[in-house]
């Protein structure tokens, strides 16, 4: 059976953006508020809608932010199944890195993650979704490497999770220095990862992860 978040976006279009729309502002308050100081009433009144509308749609607060982290974790697969799957990870990895000093999303990531030490039903669902992030990076990989986009004898599953953790590196660095001039060199950070790794081996792009860290830790 269908969840009753999921069946409404199946019904009409019209829907679907509204539903959007609705998370969108979950992101924008819980950013501004944290997920304890925010509430329904802040949600319903910017989205302009009831909260008892929310509430049919989504049971409860906890459950509407958990179903704006599943949302904004399946954002990415809207990318056209035409690129390769090395451009496809790019994509991904590189919506890390800030659009702006207040990028709402990735507050309400860290908030969401804060939160998840408090609740142990919150820090399962972030944990699921971190695995289901890491098997489908691990997937990209292994195809381009089948592609020849990577080099065939780089370890895909731990390629994988270098990366992602690395690209949440620079989601931490980002909250704490927001400014342009650090989104940039994150940037160039992340550009310079991708590069050692489409022509290393697995020990240099090992290397090439310890030194991104470094360099990563001197941004002051």
């Amino acid at each position: 059976m269908k969840s009753k978040s999921k069946a409404i976006a199946g019904k009409r279009p019209g829907r679907v953006q509204r539903r959007k729309d609705l998370l969108g502002i979950v992101y924008e308050v819980i950013s501004e508020f944290g997920i304890d100081g925010a509430s329904m009433r802040q949600i319903a009144d910017r989205a302009e809608v009831s909260t008892g509308t929310i509430n049919y749609h989504f049971g409860n607060k906890q459950k509407l932010i958990m179903a704006a982290l599943q949302a904004a974790y399946e954002t990415p697969s809207e990318e056209a199944p035409t690129s390769s799957p090395l451009a496809q990870l790019k994509v991904f990895a590189f919506s890390h890195i800030f659009r702006s000093s207040n990028d709402r999303y990735w507050r309400f990531w860290v908030n969401y993650a804060a939160a998840g030490t408090r609740s142990t039903e919150l820090r399962k669902h972030q944990n699921r979704r971190f695995e289901k992030q890491l098997g489908f990076w691990r997937k990209l990989i292994e195809n381009a490497i089948k592609a020849g986009e990577l080099p065939e004898n780089l370890q895909a599953h731990r390629a994988s999770e270098h990366l992602l953790i690395f690209v949440h590196g620079l989601v931490m660095r980002q909250i704490l220095r927001p400014d342009a001039e650090n989104r940039s060199h994150c940037e160039g950070l992340l550009d310079e990862y991708f590069e050692v790794m489409e022509r290393s081996t697995p020990e240099a792009n090992g290397k090439a992860l310890r030194y991104s860290i470094r360099e990563l830790s001197e941004i002051n």
